[in-house]
């Protein structure tokens, strides 16, 4: 308000009242328009748009208060002050005009320097409330746009997520289960045209977007390097190279890139950060165990990197499962962890993809009694003898 010349409308059926007063206003330079009744104080209202309105109560016709509660109503959620004027001068007179929406009260016959300190206070109220509104809506525009690029992202993470979990079937198992809306965990995979799958499996440090974001040049190596059919080791490679380049400090990206050659019954894993990943045979015991022997990509340089991987030989149908920290960290209401022996007891019960799968998801869930686990959770058990995508074209995930 304090921008423009303050517009004052000026309301009273007395008309040696409404000169007397419009000319003291007009002396502190405040712009004025008059009105002489209820009705046509609303029609100014309407016309005009006033800053301050000075209401006279007592008046032929539509009173006052009557006309207040009107212009209220009509102004929304916008602040337009009255100060009521009138020679009612009780506790009660003055508690009526402030009950209909007026914001002050001056009794009659009125004094100016009275009048002029109140209409000083409600032009500070006013401009606080108009820097208010203001912060506000800008607060709503960036609101918006925020939420319009937290859109795309979404749309863009889920595509790489639905994508990723296209293999899915019959002998490949995946849970996720993200902590905020996007998620710093990834399963995606690659099944070569010489039968060969490629996995990987990444956790990216801290939650929400900006976990997620780093996924996207990992997934995008990934593909691309599985595709012309680099080892894992190179990807890896690779992945860390990017991710020295991009990532700040104390971020990085845990990873266990998997690669499952169906023909030879061959596993090859290399696996930096990520926790241990488990190996067990038809009778349920665990004959593999790949721990982290690298340290998560994003740390060190290119010239100190170990891209060497480890290998199992696979006699009959084994499983292999993948999880994330977030899973052998899942906290109960009562502080209990859902810990790896935890885990390592149900590998003991099965050994299909699909019931393991269920058996651990069924366990978690069970553990956090309805409570919310404070980290990403992310699951893959697959059968090296399983038969994914019979087709034999290439299907990228």
């Amino acid at each position: 308000m304090t921008n423009h010349k303050i517009k004052i409308l000026a309301v009273d059926d007395n008309i040696v009242n409404i000169k007397v007063l419009s000319q003291y206003l007009l002396k502190q330079n405040y712009e004025v328009i008059t009105a002489e009744s209820g009705e046509e104080a609303i029609e100014m209202f309407k016309a005009d748009a006033p800053d301050i309105i000075l209401m006279d109560i007592m008046m032929g016709g539509m009173n006052g208060l009557e006309a207040t509660a009107k212009i209220k109503a009509l102004s929304g959620d916008k602040w337009i002050p009255v100060i009521f004027m009138s020679a009612l001068a009780s506790e009660e007179d003055k508690i009526k005009g402030l009950d209909v929406g007026g914001d002050d009260y001056i009794t009659k016959p009125i004094e100016f320097n009275i009048l002029g300190a109140k209409l000083k206070a409600v032009q500070r109220i006013s401009d606080i409330q108009h820097k208010l509104s203001a912060t506000m809506l800008e607060l709503r525009q960036y609101k918006k746009a925020e939420e319009r690029e937290q859109e795309m992202a979404y749309e863009l993470m889920e595509s790489l997520f639905e994508k990723g979990h296209s293999l899915a079937g019959q002998d490949f198992h995946i849970w996720h289960i993200p902590a905020t809306l996007f998620s710093g965990d990834l399963i995606v995979a690659n099944k070569s045209s010489d039968n060969r799958l490629y996995l990987l499996h990444a956790d990216s440090t801290g939650h929400g977007l900006t976990a997620a974001l780093p996924l996207l040049p990992v997934s995008q190596t990934f593909y691309q390097m599985s595709n012309k059919g680099f080892s894992i080791g190179h990807i890896a490679k690779e992945m860390n190279k990017q991710l020295k380049f991009i990532m700040p400090i104390n971020r990085f990206v845990a990873v266990t890139l998997l690669l499952l050659d169906f023909d030879n019954n061959m596993v090859e894993i290399w696996n930096g950060g990520n926790p241990t990943v488990f190996v067990t045979n038809e009778e349920n015991e665990v004959v593999k165990k790949f721990d982290s022997t690298h340290l998560a990509l994003g740390i060190l340089p290119d010239e100190s990197f170990d891209s060497r991987t480890e290998f199992i030989s696979c006699e009959g149908n084994n499983s292999i499962v993948l999880y994330s920290d977030g899973l052998i960290e899942a906290e109960n209401q009562d502080g209990i962890i859902f810990d790896e022996d935890m885990l390592l007891d149900i590998l003991k019960t099965e050994n299909d993809a699909s019931s393991l799968r269920n058996n651990i998801v069924d366990a978690v869930t069970n553990h956090l009694a309805g409570g919310k686990a404070h980290d990403d959770m992310s699951l893959v058990v697959l059968n090296t003898q399983a038969d994914i995508d019979d087709t034999g074209s290439q299907s990228n995930v």
